[in-house]
């Protein structure tokens, strides 16, 4: 299945792919709008696009046979209330969880774990751009999802785990890719982050110094920041020319740059 990528392509995705320093910033959905409904869901998704986010981050792990699923935490209770892990289980024992009652208020009880696939197709029908977080699984498998639904060009792929970005940028030197990253950024670690060559860089906003995101950019790199929720830091990032600000709230940070 072909899904159509969104036209105009948005100004944040213009400035990825033209690495545009002067593209204007853009508030990014944290697993969807993550502060209103239940994280990395459909739900959460669909709320965020309402919204007007036009970047949705969303967390992908792969299950014992090896199929792609929306999922953040390492380990189950705390969004299902069962012991175990997505790892641990297959594909159909994922499907029969339930990751909305813990939300509260009953409105999302029953929500499913979305497939990967579910997930990028709901963000480019709707016209907003998956930004995609590798949690576990092979490059393969997500290359193998993206290549049957033809949008290698219309997504962004960002990971902790940089030797993962690297095979990714091996099967398809075209994707567009973001290093994230969290605590000091180490000589040794900008090295790596040189020899990757990623996209753009998203690190954890409280790490990263004012003296540092000013290098970076000086160096050519396109910069993000996870997760920021409180205005009066959006604010301060915003005035300083931070490219991209992933939050749980984009609803009301996206006030800010109006």
């Amino acid at each position: 299945m072909k899904v159509k990528t969104p036209i105009p392509v948005f100004v944040f995705l213009a400035g990825i792919f033209s690495m545009n320093a002067n593209a204007d910033p853009m508030i990014m959905a944290h697993r969807g709008a993550s502060a209103a409904a239940p994280e990395n869901t459909l739900s959460s998704i669909k709320l965020a696009i309402e919204m007007g986010a036009k970047v949705i981050e969303f967390d992908v792990r792969e299950t014992s046979d090896g199929a792609l699923v929306l999922f953040h935490d390492a380990e189950l209770p705390r969004l299902t209330g069962e012991k175990g892990t997505i790892e641990s289980l297959n594909l159909e024992q994922v499907d029969a969880l339930d990751v909305g009652s813990w939300f509260g208020g009953g409105d999302f009880s029953g929500e499913k774990i979305p497939s990967f696939q579910a997930a990028v197709e709901v963000c480019l029908e709707n016209g907003v751009t998956p930004l995609i977080e590798h949690k576990t699984g092979a490059a393969a498998n997500y290359m193998a999802v993206l290549e049957s639904l033809e949008v290698i060009d219309s997504v962004i792929v960002q990971s902790f785990n940089w030797t993962f970005l690297h095979e990714m940028k091996k099967l398809s030197p075209d994707l567009k890719i973001g290093a994230l990253g969290s605590k000091e950024l180490s000589p040794e670690k900008r090295a790596q982050i040189e020899a990757l060559n990623p996209d753009w860089v998203v690190w954890k906003f409280s790490d990263l110094s004012e003296e540092v995101f000013t290098s970076l950019k000086e160096e050519g790199f396109l910069v993000g920041l996870w997760t920021v929720n409180e205005k009066a830091e959006v604010s301060k990032w915003l005035a300083r020319g931070i490219d991209g600000i992933i939050t749980d709230y984009p609803d009301k940070m996206l006030k800010l740059t109006d």
